[in-house]
């Protein structure tokens, strides 16, 4: 349920929660764990930050050695941790003074045990509740954070405890609360996660209700090509931006995504744009094997039939690229486009189980 105390508080799943700004004022560590051992601050001016056996003296000359490089060459780079991934974030956190018009927007991100949502259950998730401005289409603020631990019933694999950090005891008799979740998702224009395809699955096979909101994906939705990115994992969009954090735990990586489009406002607003357009799933069926390249290349996926439809190749396209779509198959194999299947779809239709 949502908190009504003027105090940050754990819940039943041993996640700490930070609801709206008129609940709370100051952010936790969020079970002590999300925020690292702090850096010594190369260019601050006190020494008190310094390392038990460092000298003073020797970080001095080293502020001063960093100094003199970085305005004499650009063969150096220093990347900054993201602001808001630090314990002790006061909530709301201002990105700048708000236009009167803004909506609530979450950001989502799930761990889980696993890569399919029909076998697979989510162990933590993460949410970010924020508001944008739609008239500048900017981020004003953040506005509530939650991390939570599930217990999936089961022992996690090695290789799930060495990505995440998140061990059997974390999440041993831990649930998430679902009035919890509907308070966070209260009245949001969007839901954003940077890989939705994966992300929405999951969410609305453990938590029911939801399947109406719309969703938008910071990874597919939004051409990074043209903004001069290439690596589209959250990391190295952040990297080639000027900042790093602790990533693969849930709520940090919501508030990495946060900053991203805060920093990378063009990628926002084409986020937004995209969002409130129509797509078209394109499921391209009896594509000889001799064609896969073309339509890797092309963009497409490939769906093994396991669960929807039978096997085929498949990708996400915008309305008006239709009748190009259909071209490029009929000139890649006969009949193409009168064999494949076309689903118009709109954010609250996007990103679900094929």
């Amino acid at each position: 349920m949502l908190l009504n105390a003027f105090s940050s508080s754990e819940n039943s799943s041993g996640g700490m929660i930070q609801a709206c700004p008129a609940l709370f004022e100051t952010a936790e560590s969020m079970n002590g764990e999300l925020s690292p051992p702090q850096q010594p601050d190369l260019f601050g001016e006190s020494g008190t930050e310094l390392p038990v056996t460092g000298k003073a003296e020797d970080w001095q000359s080293l502020r001063k050695r960093l100094k003199r490089l970085l305005a004499k060459t650009d063969d150096f780079r220093i990347l900054e941790r993201i602001p808001v991934s630090k314990s002790g974030l006061a909530l709301p956190y201002r990105f700048q003074e708000a236009a009167g018009d803004e909506i609530p927007i979450v950001f989502l991100d799930t761990e889980t045990t696993g890569l399919s949502s029909e076998t697979d259950v989510i162990i933590e998730l993460g949410l970010v509740r924020a508001s944008f401005s739609p008239s500048k289409k900017k981020l004003v603020s953040l506005d509530a954070i939650l991390s939570a631990y599930e217990d999936p019933g089961k022992p996690l694999s090695p290789f799930i405890t060495e990505l995440t950090g998140i061990t059997d005891e974390k999440v041993r008799g831990q649930r998430i609360d679902e009035k919890t979740v509907a308070g966070f998702l209260e009245n949001a224009a969007l839901i954003v996660a940077h890989n939705a395809a994966f992300d929405r699955p999951f969410f609305e096979k453990r938590f029911k209700g939801f399947d109406d909101r719309k969703w938008a994906c910071s990874l597919a939705g939004i051409n990074w090509n043209s903004l001069g990115f290439k690596n589209l994992k959250l990391e190295e969009l952040l990297l080639k931006s000027g900042y790093f954090y602790e990533a693969h735990r849930a709520s940090l990586d919501c508030l990495a995504l946060a900053w991203l489009f805060h920093v990378q406002n063009r990628a926002f607003a084409d986020l937004l744009y995209q969002a409130e357009k129509k797509t078209v799933t394109v499921r391209a069926f009896g594509a000889p094997f001799e064609v896969r390249d073309s339509l890797k290349t092309r963009g497409y996926r490939w769906h093994d039939g396991t669960t929807g439809p039978n096997r085929h190749w498949w990708k996400e396209i915008p309305e008006e690229e239709l009748a190009a779509e259909k071209n490029f198959l009929d000139e890649l194999y006969p009949h193409a486009s009168d064999r494949a299947g076309f689903s118009l779809k709109t954010a609250a239709e996007r990103f679900k189980n094929r």
